[in-house]
Order: structure tokens, then C-alpha cells, then sequence
């Protein structure tokens, strides 16, 4: 790709964000996408995320 391919890219996609185009997609679908997730409780922390919160807590 181009520089100018992702300059418009990312142009268009700012002007869809600013203009709540993903909203109003939502909004319109017919079919509804989720977004109810049941997470855990106390998620396991594994590889560098856990490194990362250990080195705070020190």
C-alpha cells in the first residue's frame, strides 16, 4: 500500500467515527450483535501482563 492509500483510510475512518456511523449501524441492524459477555471474575494474568503488574506492586 501506499502512504496515500492509508492517509485515505484513516481519513475516512476518522470522518465515520466523527460522524457515529458505527452507531447509527447498530442502531439500524436488524440482528443484535451481543455485547451482554459474561467475563470471570478474577481473569488468570499470564505472560507479560502479569510481569508488568507485578513490577507495580513492588
Amino acid at each position: 500500500m501506499t502512504q496515500r492509500a492509508i492517509d485515505a483510510f484513516q481519513a475516512t475512518t476518522a470522518l465515520a467515527c466523527f460522524l457515529h456511523i458505527p452507531e447509527l449501524a447498530a442502531r439500524l441492524s436488524k440482528e443484535d450483535r451481543g455485547g451482554n459477555w459474561q467475563l470471570p471474575e478474577n481473569p488468570a494474568q499470564t505472560g507479560a501482563a502479569c510481569t508488568t503488574i507485578s513490577a507495580f506492586r513492588r
